[in-house]
């Protein structure tokens, strides 16, 4: 059975995780800072300490004396320490000593119940033989943040990835970070040091795709006027990357299932084979199966691709991971346009966790770097923040007053980015259906979604 010892004079976080943790086997003790608490980590092995640090100074200097007991000669419990916006009277440095991680005031429900759960799973793999505590599952893994669990599945669906010379297809909604996964698995991957090449087939006109892809020589078509290498050549002895693999047509579909079949291919006009070394990982926000039944895509071609599938959830579906996040980017523009926003505004937080965030982590890093540039003193406030989203929050709420994101007094530009994101929205990321709502080409949408700085 899993132990979990909150120390707090509320009471709020231990009532959270055990509403949390109700239906399984986890055991919420809480008790204020005292000599009781002692006595109790030394009755009962805990997986999980958490300390409310927002208390007198006294009462800081006594819960330091007991973190330092606690942990002397031992880090097998994971220790989290919450302190308030502005920091705690506590030096951050010195918390980080004890702490594994550390929270703020007020703590996002999602944020804290992902970290304990992603805690008490590591030490149940610990407790089976299956997992050293000494080498924690990183919050950080090239590049991307995760706390979660579906994340922390992502992280190790890449690393089994990329021990194995195999095809791979990526699935998520836009905007989730699948160009980072397959990076990853290159970094992470014997093929390393070759080169890795990025190829986003959505946004090129069907009819250059294979001649992208695999070059054309001269004379092949009006305008080749010299022979010229393809994407695969680049990428030979390394990784291509091809993002919206749906969208490529036919003709390109069967020369890719040719290149996986017997590793080699043709350019455009070409008479010769060309050896292709490389590894192929694939991605879409599209579901392949719908449009293999759809006769859209090439069951074979389908198959050939989805040898290792991963598959990246959306943002609203991490716990925790818009506070994680927002945490992350607040101070990374800070650095870039030298701003000292040092808080986020209760109510600014509850915009952000109502909202759906149809465009994922590419939105919400837009909306930040947007907030932390208009911003003029220490607080990210709502009003920083753009109107589809407050409007999430006033819903939520059931406010009674009507808002609409377009609106009377908005530029062309505005009302078109915020009505694309809102037919996004209705469509889950699926920029094929989007388009189609738009009456638009998938083309036309892309160059729209690069326009507003939304790919």
């Amino acid at each position: 059975m899993s132990r979990v010892l909150v120390i707090e004079e509320t009471g709020d976080i231990q009532a959270l995780l055990r509403k949390h943790f109700s239906r399984d086997h986890v055991v919420v003790d809480a008790l204020p800072i005292g000599r009781a608490v002692t006595e109790k980590f030394t009755t009962w092995e805990y997986d999980v300490l958490i300390w409310d640090a927002v208390v007198s100074r006294t009462e800081q200097s006594r819960g330091l004396e007991l973190l330092d007991l606690l942990t002397r000669g031992s880090n097998r419990t994971y220790i989290l320490v919450v302190t308030d916006q502005k920091g705690s009277l506590l030096p951050l440095e010195q918390l980080k000593a004890y702490a594994h991680r550390t929270l703020t005031q007020p703590v996002d429900e999602d944020e804290i119940c992902a970290l304990v759960t992603q805690a008490l799973h590591q030490q149940a793999l610990r407790n089976g033989g299956g997992i050293n505590w000494q080498i924690q599952i990183p919050l950080e893994f090239e590049g991307m943040l995760g706390i979660s669990l579906p994340m922390q599945e992502v992280f190790q669906r890449i690393l089994e990835a990329a021990s194995e010379e195999i095809s791979v297809l990526i699935t998520g909604e836009t905007g989730t970070g699948k160009d980072m996964v397959a990076s990853a698995i290159h970094n992470r991957s014997r093929r390393k040091n070759g080169p890795y090449v990025a190829v986003n087939t959505g946004a090129m006109p069907s009819e250059l795709i294979a001649s992208e892809l695999f070059g054309h020589e001269k004379g092949a078509y009006t305008g080749a006027v010299e022979t010229t290498k393809g994407r695969f050549e680049e990428a030979h002895g390394g990784t291509i990357f091809l993002d919206e693999i749906s969208t490529i047509n036919e003709k390109s579909q069967v020369s890719l299932l040719r290149v996986l079949e017997t590793k080699t291919f043709r350019r455009v006009g070409g008479e010769k084979n060309i050896c292709a070394d490389v590894r192929v990982i694939a991605a879409t926000n599209e579901n392949l199966e719908e449009a293999v039944k759809q006769k859209r895509f090439r069951e074979d071609l389908f198959y050939r691709l989805d040898v290792f599938h991963i598959h990246v959830p959306a943002l609203r579906e991490r716990p925790g991971g818009i506070t994680l996040l927002t945490n992350h980017f607040v101070p990374h523009f800070n650095a870039i346009y030298k701003k000292k926003m040092r808080a986020v505004a209760p109510e600014a937080w509850r915009c952000l966790r109502s909202y759906s965030w149809p465009g994922n982590v590419r939105e919400l890093k837009n909306v930040i770097q947007r907030a932390v540039l208009m911003a003029k003193g220490e607080e990210l406030t709502p009003d920083l923040l753009p109107l589809r989203i407050r409007v999430a929050s006033s819903a939520e709420t059931n406010a009674p007053a009507q808002h609409y994101p377009i609106h009377a007094g908005m530029t062309l530009d505005a009302v078109e980015k915020e009505f694309i994101l809102m037919t996004l929205a209705s469509t889950k990321g699926n920029k094929k259906q989007a388009a189609q709502i738009l009456a638009i080409s998938r083309r036309a949408l892309y160059d729209k979604l690069k326009k507003h700085g939304l790919l």
